[in-house]
């Protein structure tokens, strides 16, 4: 499903499609489908790059359609997410800019004015070659041929195919709940919710033992043994 096709649904759940309740519906939908999207890191929200380290440049500009460094490693060394009053508090000598050496740390600066995720190394590479940055991101809310779903949402992403394949039911059920809202009807609303809010947090538990969870193994018991069975 689209947005579109998801805000028309809803429209005609409550038996309103005029044109005003539909344009409502399709900024519901977006927002929505952005709130599905940000509620865990489903693995089409999350991927990898690499990225080259300039000799004496702290900062490195990340992709357009990144959100967030997850995790970052330089060469096959993980760095650690630090902010700035923790390198204050640690070692203040790594703001400086004639303190060089191999990244150990990172902070990410958020976006630049251009929109675009950055983030500083600490301390600044001192020597050229060929090792990269490695970097585990968060991407912007994207529909699947990547339009970035924005608000108000523009009408690419409107007409696209949603890149989250699984949380079309979701989205549309929060879109609904928007549209009782929005005519009064708030306590079929709150129950439309509270049934999305609880199929979201079963999906995200979900994803979240096949992705990220430890596979452990738990031997059971066989009963005791008899001396007989051991000699």
């Amino acid at each position: 499903m689209t947005l579109s096709e998801i805000a028309q649904y809803a429209g005609e759940k409550i038996g309103k499609t005029d044109s005003d309740t539909v344009t409502f519906l399709k900024k519901s939908a977006s927002l929505n489908y952005r709130r599905v999207w940000n509620f865990a890191p489903w693995r089409e929200t999350v991927t990898y790059s690499t990225y080259s380290v300039s000799t004496s440049t702290r900062t490195v500009t990340l992709g357009s359609n990144v959100e967030t460094p997850v995790s970052v490693a330089f060469g096959d060394e993980e760095l650690m997410a630090m902010d700035l009053p923790t390198i204050i508090s640690q070692d203040a000598d790594l703001l400086d800019a004639d303190r060089k050496g191999t990244p150990t740390s990172f902070y990410f600066k958020g976006r630049n004015t251009g929109g675009t995720a950055e983030l500083d190394l600490y301390p600044i590479l001192q020597t050229s070659g060929t090792t990269s940055l490695k970097v585990i991101e968060k991407l912007k809310c994207l529909t699947r041929n990547n339009y970035v779903v924005d608000f108000p949402p523009s009408a690419s992403a409107l007409d696209d195919e949603l890149r989250l394949p699984h949380c079309h039911q979701v989205v549309l059920d929060l879109t609904h709940a928007d549209a009782l809202q929005r005519e009064r009807q708030y306590e079929k609303a709150a129950n439309v919710a509270q049934t999305a809010n609880a199929d979201l947090a079963a999906m995200a538990s979900y994803e979240l033992s096949q992705v990220g969870s430890i596979k452990q193994i738990t031997p059971s018991a066989q009963g005791e043994l008899y001396r007989s069975e051991i000699e």
